[in-house]
């Protein structure tokens, strides 16, 4: 054996084509072969080849490397499919190869809607060898009184393959025991992956599954052809029925040409000369790219959203993108209802001017090279034309009547069974929004406003266009449009357009005064009647939406500075729920105290992702808020406050008061006597209390976070000199009561900022 692979490989081609045989040079030593056949050694220097133990053969085997590739080839997979799956692949694959001792490099997984694949770089070819130890029989079993193994020892050293006298024995809590230790070696890959593999696949879970022809094997779609190789190796593994090999297979367009593969380094390269690209992160900037092109072509630039762009990409392998147009009368439909059109029927991408207004134009994108475009980009254009024509058409039916024409109409449809139809929720809008203007000194115009909108707001769920399309996401946005075109103020439509806001986690709350009323109004309205109705959210299951309602009113009142208290709201919406409610409604306790927990769970994930530490916000929540404002600007303070030299003195401080209270705190007294308060430390704290707990509540009228850690950096030293200078559990009763009673209300001025017991101190 050699270390140099590339020369033996060379002297057994000359042994076949009979330059050199092994007859020629048996016996002989390398001087004389080389003195034998000058004819074929002349000119070359001479190698020396250092021979290796087999042991060093096997321990570099051990330590060999290879690439690993899995492809799962598949029929058509659902773009919203393929990366849930690319990641559950990765996390059983690396499980797997965890649970079978193979150490490995980065794993990386692409997916196309034909393909599932899983790329390990650096994987060991072989397992490390590991030492196992096995419990034999007790001691007194393994030996006689002359210390001599029974057949009890010889038995179980031989069923563990080792020599008794190599047993060990070791005290355990049942007594002394004998031990076997035994060296298992290694098993090679080759062996060790089909059955990780066989897990892996069979692990994937999707929203769907189902099977195909006589087996019982479950997928998303049927399973075509599998690649599994281990550097040039194949892996002798079987997946639904489909053995594993190394070949793949090219774009459709191709007709499914068969592609050889002689290592996982030639997969991407060789299926882009197939026009298949396997990254879906280049496949996105192709996209991009291309549409950014075509959109130029005509003087514009695409829109593009990221979820769109991801999600095309995964509908294709072969990216090429196709510039539609449409007649230039679709462009005076409201630019949400032509963008609708395009993006969530077709996929398609809008093109838009340096402006903003959008282009009579559309950049599609098909799957494959650039063969027959020209069809293409026909076809494209013959499905968009009708549906822009069907939006025209919906439209043109409902500006027939002035959008508060409909307001009647609202009367025949049901908003919720047992709480009256959508005109009662209208009215119940108009009510709370004047309530909500009023808590939040709105001014006057801003409340006409929001009442005329809540009035019209959910007229247009009514029109042709929201009722009777798949646009029933422009809700609102169709409503303002037609308002606008009824001759309404733009504060009532740009209110009623921004109802619905934020829509989602990357949308913006609404701008206006008025539009922040009517969207509060309404999701207080929306929770109210549910938690009324017995209607909560439980687990995962949340089909109201109710946490995402409830993130938004916190998102809403936050970003307007609208200060109200909770419970209040809830109250005022249970009130006007309870007018029209013609089913048996949970008490307004229950519902506050239920809202009071939802708004506490939301603020505490909306306060985690802005960035403030998980202890912190629950210290906003333990000491408890009703107003969104206040616990937003509390938290945040806290943040800030970190690295301030003072925090961890007030921290300890209000832990040392709360840890004193909790086992005592039925001894207090139910308020401060001053008669009572004897120590000059005693009375200086209850002095401190008052005027630190003013200032704290002034601060908080204001919204001036700030000045409360200035109240609390100020009470601390003087609490310091209270525990120094006075013994709090006195043994006269009465002393030790308002001891008490004022430490009860240095905890309740504390908690004006926070419940300092739930902060983590490093």
């Amino acid at each position: 054996m050699y270390r140099n692979t590339a020369c033996r490989q060379k002297r057994e081609e000359k042994f076949r084509k009979g330059v050199c045989g092994r007859t020629l040079f048996k016996g002989l030593s390398q001087k004389e072969r080389w003195e034998k056949r000058p004819d074929v050694f002349a000119g070359r220097p001479r190698k020396k080849f250092k021979k290796i133990s087999t042991a060093d053969r096997l321990e570099e085997e051990k330590n060999m490397k290879a690439d690993l590739l899995l492809e799962i080839g598949v029929e058509e997979i659902p773009a919203g499919v393929v990366l849930p799956a690319l990641e559950q692949l990765r996390e059983l694959l690396q499980a797997g190869l965890g649970r079978a001792r193979l150490e490995h490099g980065l794993i990386k997984t692409f997916g196309t809607p034909r393909r599932l694949v899983a790329y390990v770089s650096d994987l060991a070819t072989q397992q490390p060898d590991v030492e196992k130890e096995f419990k034999g029989p007790p001691v007194s079993q393994a030996f006689d009184a002359d210390g001599k193994p029974t057949k009890a020892a010889q038995g179980f050293a031989q069923s563990r393959g080792v020599p008794v006298e190599a047993l060990e024995v070791r005290e355990t809590e049942k007594g002394a025991f004998v031990f076997a230790r035994v060296l298992e070696p290694g098993r090679p890959a080759l062996e060790v992956l089909p059955e990780v593999l066989e897990q892996v696949v069979a692990g994937l879970t999707f929203p769907k599954t189902m099977r195909w022809g006589d087996g019982e094997f479950r997928f998303c779609r049927p399973v075509r052809w599998i690649v599994a190789l281990l550097g040039e190796q194949v892996i002798p593994v079987s997946i639904a029925g489909v053995q594993a090999g190394s070949v793949t297979r090219g774009h459709r367009q191709q007709g499914n040409c068969a592609v050889s593969l002689s290592s996982p380094a030639e997969y991407e390269g060789k299926l882009r000369e197939n026009l298949v690209v396997v990254d879906e992160q280049e496949r996105q900037r192709m996209i991009r790219g291309a549409a950014a092109e075509a959109a130029a072509s005509v003087g514009g630039r695409p829109r593009l959203h990221d979820e769109l762009v991801a999600e095309v990409a995964f509908m294709l392998e072969y990216p090429t993108a196709v510039l539609g147009r449409f007649d230039e009368r679709f462009l005076d439909l409201p630019t949400a209802v032509v963008v609708k059109v395009l993006e969530g029927h077709q996929r398609f991408f809008a093109v838009e001017g340096n402006e903003g207004r959008l282009l009579p134009y559309f950049i599609a994108f098909r799957d494959g090279g650039p063969e027959g475009l020209e069809n293409v980009r026909r076809g494209y254009e013959w499905v968009v034309e009708p549906r822009l024509e069907d939006a025209e058409f919906y439209m043109r039916e409902d500006l027939k009547r002035p959008l508060a024409e409909r307001i009647e109409d609202l009367k025949r449809v049901v908003f919720m069974a047992g709480l009256g139809t959508l005109y009662d929720k209208t009215q119940r809008l108009v009510r709370l929004v004047e309530w909500l203007g009023r808590r939040v000194e709105a001014d006057r115009a801003a409340i006409a406003d929001a009442v005329r909108a809540a009035e019209l707001s959910k007229c247009d769920l009514v029109s042709m266009m929201i009722a009777d399309t798949k646009l029933g996401e422009l809700q609102g946005i169709v409503g303002a449009e037609y308002a606008l075109r009824s001759g309404e103020l733009p504060a009532v439509c740009q209110a009623i357009a921004e109802q619905y806001a934020p829509r989602g986690a990357d949308d913006q709350p609404p701008q206006s005064l008025a539009g922040r009323l009517l969207a509060t109004a309404d999701r207080l309205d929306n929770l109210v009647a549910c938690y009324a109705l017995g209607l909560r959210p439980s687990g995962s299951a949340d089909p109201y939406a109710l946490r995402r309602q409830m993130q938004g009113l916190i998102a809403i009142a936050v970003a307007g500075q609208m200060r109200y208290a909770l419970p209040e709201a809830v109250a005022e919406a249970y009130e006007q729920v309870e007018q029209v409610g013609q089913s048996r409604l949970a008490p307004l306790e229950e519902v506050q105290s239920g809202l009071a927990e939802l708004a506490a769970q939301r603020m505490d994930a909306v306060l985690q992702e802005a960035g403030v530490r998980y202890d912190l916000s629950r210290a906003v929540n333990s000491a408890g808020w009703t107003d969104f404002v206040e616990a937003w600007g509390r938290a945040v303070l806290l943040q800030s406050k970190l690295n301030d030299p003072e925090w961890e003195h007030v921290v300890l401080s209000g832990q040392r008061v709360t840890n004193i209270l909790r086992p005592a705190r039925d001894q207090a007294a139910p308020k401060v006597d001053e008669k009572l308060l004897v120590e000059d430390a005693e009375f200086a704290l209850a002095q401190a209390v008052k005027r630190a707990r003013s200032q704290m509540e002034r601060c908080r009228e204001l919204s001036t976070w700030e000045g409360l850690w200035e109240a609390a950096v100020g009470l601390a030293p003087v609490l310091d000199k209270f525990f120094d200078d006075v013994l709090v559990m006195h043994e006269d009763a009465f002393l030790r009561a308002n001891r008490l009673a004022l430490l009860t209300e240095v905890e309740k001025t504390f908690h004006l900022l926070a419940d300092f017991r739930e902060v983590v101190l490093a």
